[in-house]
Protein backbone atom coordinates (compact mmCIF):
# COMPACT_ATOMS: atom_id res chain seq x y z
CA UNK A 1 0.00 0.00 0.00
CA UNK A 2 1.12 3.59 -0.81
CA UNK A 3 -0.03 6.48 1.18
CA UNK A 4 0.64 9.90 0.58
CA UNK A 5 -0.31 12.92 2.65
CA UNK A 6 -3.41 14.96 1.74
CA UNK A 7 -2.09 18.57 0.98
CA UNK A 8 -4.57 20.08 3.90
CA UNK A 9 -2.81 17.41 5.95
CA UNK A 10 0.41 17.68 5.44
CA UNK A 11 1.30 18.85 8.96
CA UNK A 12 -0.32 15.55 10.58
CA UNK A 13 1.57 13.14 7.89
CA UNK A 14 3.69 11.64 10.17
CA UNK A 15 1.37 11.43 13.46
CA UNK A 16 -0.75 9.88 11.01
CA UNK A 17 1.63 7.24 9.92
CA UNK A 18 2.29 6.37 13.56
CA UNK A 19 -1.60 6.17 14.41
CA UNK A 20 -1.64 3.78 11.66
CA UNK A 21 0.93 1.38 12.30
CA UNK A 22 0.24 1.78 16.13
CA UNK A 23 -3.00 -0.75 15.88
CA UNK A 24 -5.59 1.45 14.28
CA UNK A 25 -6.49 -1.30 11.97
CA UNK A 26 -6.11 -4.47 14.53
CA UNK A 27 -7.23 -6.61 11.90
CA UNK A 28 -4.65 -5.42 9.04
CA UNK A 29 -1.64 -4.93 10.75
CA UNK A 30 0.85 -2.88 8.69
CA UNK A 31 4.66 -2.64 8.05
CA UNK A 32 6.29 0.86 6.87
CA UNK A 33 8.81 -0.51 4.44
CA UNK A 34 9.39 3.11 3.57
CA UNK A 35 8.09 6.71 3.95
CA UNK A 36 9.68 10.67 3.73
CA UNK A 37 7.20 13.27 5.26
CA UNK A 38 4.80 13.00 2.71
CA UNK A 39 4.59 9.52 1.07
CA UNK A 40 5.01 5.85 2.58
CA UNK A 41 4.73 2.42 1.86
CA UNK A 42 3.48 -0.57 3.76
CA UNK A 43 3.07 -4.22 3.66
CA UNK A 44 0.37 -6.33 5.29
CA UNK A 45 -2.02 -8.95 4.87
CA UNK A 46 -5.30 -8.42 4.59
CA UNK A 47 -8.44 -10.64 5.63
CA UNK A 48 -10.67 -11.77 2.28
CA UNK A 49 -13.72 -10.04 2.05
CA UNK A 50 -15.70 -7.57 -0.33
CA UNK A 51 -13.87 -5.02 0.57
CA UNK A 52 -10.78 -6.94 -1.21
CA UNK A 53 -12.68 -7.17 -4.35
CA UNK A 54 -10.29 -4.64 -6.27
CA UNK A 55 -7.13 -2.99 -5.76
CA UNK A 56 -9.75 0.42 -5.95
CA UNK A 57 -12.34 -1.18 -3.46
CA UNK A 58 -9.85 -1.91 -1.02
CA UNK A 59 -8.05 1.66 -0.71
CA UNK A 60 -11.84 3.74 -1.02
CA UNK A 61 -12.28 1.32 2.19
CA UNK A 62 -9.01 1.78 3.70
CA UNK A 63 -9.29 6.06 3.31
CA UNK A 64 -12.80 5.97 4.99
CA UNK A 65 -12.03 3.62 7.67
CA UNK A 66 -9.07 6.08 8.32
CA UNK A 67 -11.16 9.21 7.93
CA UNK A 68 -13.77 7.85 10.74
CA UNK A 69 -10.76 7.63 12.99
CA UNK A 70 -9.17 11.44 11.31
CA UNK A 71 -6.32 10.25 9.74
CA UNK A 72 -6.31 11.38 6.11
CA UNK A 73 -4.86 9.64 3.15
CA UNK A 74 -4.60 9.30 -0.04
CA UNK A 75 -4.07 5.57 -0.94
CA UNK A 76 -2.74 3.06 -3.66
CA UNK A 77 -3.23 -0.53 -3.04
CA UNK A 78 -1.91 -3.30 -4.88
CA UNK A 79 -3.37 -6.73 -2.95
CA UNK A 80 -0.75 -9.54 -4.02
CA UNK A 81 -2.93 -13.02 -4.58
Amino acid sequence: MHASARHDHRRTFRTDIERLTDGHLRSTPLDVIRSTNTQAVFRGAVPKGAHTATDASLARYLQDRLASENIHLDLSVSIER
